[in-house]
Formats: structure tokens, C-alpha cells, sequence
């Protein structure tokens, strides 16, 4: 078995409840809590049993015994209905051996030996219905282990992803915001070049040309269109750039 057996030390479960009873001043519950208690803690550090404490399998002393309330749990509701709740009444013997498969080492696999059943497991299956849930073989504890164990790491691989893919994320995230941010400079920059370029054409009595559509991405096309001389508007009483390349050309040397 894989963990600790039980913290009942050398009393059964019957002596554990009473001892958790008189310590906190309670009655005893019933008999697959103390169960559940006992594969929990000692009496004195082990608190009242609630059905929440099963999706912690990790509290409990070891996988086969948290295994085996959760199976009756889950064949009580299978069979009784879905209001079936394993913390109220006296524990049912023979639900006790449908969920634990029997009698595998001599004893059903709740209550420590204290609970009997005089119908044997055969028994049981001949009164079964057709429309009664499958009778499953209980696993072995180091099946168990092995169970728990590629759950684990398979819940550490899941959780392994999603660190990644939130680096991942975060990654785009900055880098958008860093392109933004430098589009945005960028912008600012062009844009307070462009108004001293106003300035200092007003100051000639100039009309400036239109500002600039300058792609942040650097393409060839914004490059070649920012210094291209045919896209530039000459200044009233200025020849065109054509024009004085063919005035260069008509002049005599």
C-alpha cells in the first residue's frame, strides 16, 4: 500500500469516533466518515468530515483508501439516486461489496473489519437487474499509485503548456506595445520636423509642400515615394524639376 494505513494506531474505528467525540465535545458520525477521518489525521487534528474532502485525494493517507469512498459514493448515487448521500444513515453492507468488489482479502473494503455482510458477492449479481450499474473489479493499490501518478504529471505537463503559452502571449502583448509606442514617437518626430519646416517657409513667404505619409514599417515604396523629386510640388515661381532638367539640356555649354 502506498502511504501511511490509517491514524487509528492500535483502536478501531468505532474507539476512534468516541475518542474524536469526546475530545471535541460532539457526537460520533457515522460510519464512512470516521472511515474518511481516520485516513485523514489523528482524532485530535482531524476535523468533521465533508464531502468536499473528497476532491483532495492528496489529504488522505493513501490513494486506495480514498479510492474506496469514492467509489460507494459514486455507486450509492448510481443506485439509489443522485440525493444519495453517504454521511447520513448507517453504511449499507452490500453496497459496500458492490463498490469494493467483495471480499478480496478477507474483509469488505470499509470499516476495518467491523462491518459483515451475510450475502457473498455472487450472491449479490444474481439479485442484480439488467438496468443495475456494472460491478467493477476494485483496483489494486499500486495500480492506484500508478493511476495517480500519470495524472500528476500529466496535470503538470497541462499546466507546463499553459505557462508557455501565456509567455507566449505576454511576448505579443510587449511587442505590440513597443511598435505602438515607437509609431507613436516616430509620429511625433516627423510631425514637429514638418512644422519647423512650415515655419521656416512661411518665413520666406513660401507655400510648404504637404506633409509626408511616411510608412513605419520602412517599405520601399514610402522610401522611394519620400525621395522621389517627381512627388515634390515646386514653390510658386520655381520651375518643376522637369523643367529644369530640360533647361540644363537646352543650354549651350
Amino acid at each position: 500500500m502506498v502511504g501511511v494505513p490509517h491514524h487509528q494506531g492500535s483502536i478501531n474505528l468505532i474507539q476512534f469516533g468516541e475518542n474524536w467525540a469526546r475530545h471535541n465535545k460532539t457526537e460520533a458520525p457515522q460510519m464512512y466518515d470516521l472511515y474518511a477521518m481516520a485516513h485523514t489525521a489523528s482524532y485530535k487534528k482531524v476535523k468533521a468530515f465533508s464531502q468536499s474532502d473528497l476532491e483532495h485525494p492528496e489529504n488522505f493517507t493513501n490513494i486506495s483508501s480514498h479510492h474506496k469512498l469514492v467509489k460507494y459514493r459514486d455507486h450509492g448515487k448510481a443506485r439509489k439516486g443522485e440525493d444519495f448521500n453517504p454521511s447520513e444513515g448507517p453504511i449499507d453492507p452490500e453496497l459496500v461489496m458492490i463498490a469494493g468488489n467483495g471480499r478480496p482479502h478477507g474483509s469488505i473494503a470499509i470499516g476495518d473489519g467491523l462491518i459483515r455482510c451475510p450475502s457473498t458477492l455472487r450472491q449479490i449479481k444474481a439479485r442484480q437487474t439488467s438496468s443495475c450499474p456494472e460491478i467493477t473489479r476494485r483496483p489494486r493499490p499500486a495500480e492506484l499509485a500508478i493511476e495517480a501518478a500519470i495524472q500528476k504529471e500529466r496535470e503538470a505537463m497541462q499546466a507546463a503548456i499553459a505557462e508557455k503559452d501565456k509567455e507566449i502571449r505576454e511576448l505579443k502583448e510587449r511587442t505590440t506595445a513597443l511598435v505602438e509606442a515607437e509609431r507613436a514617437q516616430n509620429d511625433a518626430s516627423n510631425r514637429a520636423i514638418y512644422e519647423l519646416f512650415m515655419s521656416m517657409c512661411e518665413k520666406k513667404v513660401q507655400v510648404p509642400p504637404p506633409m509626408p505619409v511616411i510608412n513605419v514599417a520602412g517599405t520601399n515604396i514610402s522610401r522611394n515615394a519620400s525621395h522621389d523629386p517627381s512627388t515634390v510640388e515646386p514653390s510658386p515661381g520655381q520651375p518643376s524639376p522637369g523643367e529644369t532638367s530640360q533647361s540644363h539640356r537646352a543650354s549651350p555649354l
